[in-house]
């Protein structure tokens, strides 16, 4: 008896885990920003703060959004790479919850929460969410704004606790 080789291919479907091991998506919208937001977050801290004198402004969230807005095509060129045309999208999502994060953190009673840990809850859902989908220019703007401005408050309180 002569028996056949035969090869079966299974394709094997799992949603949930090409999902959850999508590196990509976690680099460029949720590592990337919130490392740019660190370091931006350290460096001004570090240099501009001790210069400012005793009302505190700028402070590291106002000068990490600046900065940010400033980089915004070169942000969106690296982390996105979409039509080249549609980065004032970008832009304008950064730039609107940059706003709205600078004015929480003049605030002053409200900050640490609404722009600290109310921000991070929002972040970690739309991290969650969002990375399912291909988004408009206009909402990964959005969500590198938070990534953004975690990363400058982090980086900023551990400046500020090693000087």
């Amino acid at each position: 008896m002569d028996e056949e080789n035969t090869e079966v291919e299974i394709e094997i479907k799992a949603p949930f885990l090409t999902r959850a091991l999508d590196f990509e998506t976690g680099f460029k919208h949720i590592l990337a920003p919130a490392f740019l937001g660190v370091v931006l977050g350290g460096i001004w801290e570090a240099f501009v703060m001790p210069h400012v004198g005793a009302i505190n402004l700028p402070n590291p969230v106002h000068g990490a959004f600046f900065i940010s807005i400033l980089l915004s095509p070169l942000l969106y060129r690296l982390l996105l790479d979409d039509e080249p045309s549609r980065w004032k999208e970008y832009t304008l999502g950064l730039s609107i919850l940059g706003l709205l994060f600078s004015m929480i953190w003049l605030s002053g009673w409200g900050g640490i929460f609404c722009g600290g840990y109310g921000a991070l809850l929002v972040w970690v859902w739309i991290s969650t969410d969002w990375g399912r989908h291909h988004l408009p220019p206009f909402r990964y703007g959005l969500w590198h704004a938070f990534g953004i401005d975690l990363g400058t408050f982090a980086g900023s309180v551990l400046v500020y606790t090693q000087f």
